[in-house]
């Protein structure tokens, strides 16, 4: 099982962050993901890097370690501006990005103040949100298309198409992720987590290389192969375990993983 670190871009100033990310590199994670939402408020913080803004800054200052977004709401970008903003850092980072997506909330909730506060337009109804998201990964892949329409001419293309994964709490939602996406991810603690991650992959056709991923609190201990918890994912079939530091990073407490990675 990969293990990962999720990091909060709006707990902590850049320089804390930068580090972060290299003692994560160092300490042999696979991938360094980040958030994307437009305020901190939902985190306690007074403020939110931009998701790809941060992203592109943590492609800078690492080499060889994965980028991940978890996940981005495809609400937040019309579909044509991901799919440029995802082949820039696709090739500045040589390759590194795994782009996870998420559906995003119904409109005058807890979780859509930010795009109320902001005017962006929500979708009310789930299947609607679902249907949203499965039109943005058709629009991104069709302009990133080899053969694509020749009013794309001149639009970025990554040479190499990301990954690209679903964030999912629901069953259909993970049934029509495995059937069109490269992975889902969903939370530790989500009643029916081995249930999604299983429809997930059985709608994939089991693909060898299709990722179920989970989040989790960032605990280095998650990260021995012999905890409880990391046996159980690895029982229930989980390839990627992505830990999440909701607070300020601890540099040495990432640096100590290194002892279950290597």
């Amino acid at each position: 099982m990969i293990i990962d670190l999720q990091l909060n871009q709006g707990s902590a100033s850049w320089p804390l962050l930068r580090d972060a990310g290299i003692a994560a590199e160092e300490s042999g994670f696979g991938t360094l993901w980040n958030l994307d939402h437009f305020s901190g408020a939902a985190f306690g913080s007074d403020s939110m890097m931009e998701c790809f803004t941060s992203l592109t800054a943590w492609v800078a200052t690492t080499t060889k370690i994965g980028l991940g977004t978890l996940v981005t709401n495809v609400m937040n970008r019309e579909p044509g501006l991901l799919a440029n903003i995802v082949s820039s850092i696709q090739q500045i980072s040589g390759n590194r990005l795994i782009l996870g997506i998420g559906a995003g909330a119904a409109p005058n909730t807890n979780f859509s103040a930010e795009q109320d506060a902001l005017g962006i337009s929500l979708l009310p109804k789930m299947v609607d949100r679902h249907n949203r998201l499965a039109e943005v990964v058709d629009i991104m892949r069709s302009i990133w298309a080899t053969d694509r329409d020749d009013r794309f001419e001149g639009f970025p293309r990554p040479v190499k198409q990301p990954p690209i994964i679903v964030g999912v709490n629901s069953m259909a939602l993970a049934v029509r992720s495995g059937q069109t996406t490269d992975g889902v991810n969903t939370r530790f603690n989500h009643p029916e987590r081995a249930a999604l991650l299983a429809a997930a992959r059985d709608a994939s056709g089991n693909r060898a290389d299709f990722d179920t991923s989970v989040w989790s609190w960032f605990k280095p201990e998650y990260a021995d192969a012999e905890h409880p918890f990391h046996k159980e994912l690895v029982a229930e079939g989980v390839t990627r375990l992505i830990m999440f530091e909701r607070s300020a990073p601890d540099v040495a407490a990432i640096a100590s993983t290194a002892k279950h990675l290597r």
